[in-house]
């Protein structure tokens, strides 16, 4: 019986810390508040401007967190969390700094974009 009970034990804990292992892999995209990012842009003022301003960062943030959640699983696990803790560093964090620096940490983008030399 004692037998029974170790190998259950062992079997739990190999489970356990394999699927800790596997969520700390797979965490996923940080969840930020986008209002809270565009903030400064809401406050600055009621013109049409602002408003349009507030508008576009709302819709930039929006789409940059669609993107991390969509390509999450090809950016290696360092850089990933190496860029959530950068992208929160200063402040309100914000998900267009980390697709940034996701995508620069795993060569994501170009790196003449304009194609000259």
């Amino acid at each position: 019986m004692r037998r029974f009970w170790i190998s259950t034990i062992l079997g739990l804990e190999l489970l356990l810390g394999g699927t800790l292992a596997a969520s700390a892999r797979t965490a996923g995209v940080p969840d930020f508040n986008i209002r809270a990012i565009c903030a400064p842009e809401h406050r600055a003022g009621s013109t049409a401007v602002d408003r349009a301003s507030y508008r576009g960062c709302l819709s930039d943030e929006a789409a940059a967190r669609r993107t991390l959640i969509k390509r999450w699983a090809t950016f290696d696990v360092a850089e990933r969390r190496t860029c959530a803790t950068e992208s929160q560093i200063g402040g309100t964090p914000s998900y267009v700094a980390m697709l940034t620096c996701v995508q620069l940490g795993s060569d994501a983008l170009p790196i003449n974009p304009s194609g000259q030399p």
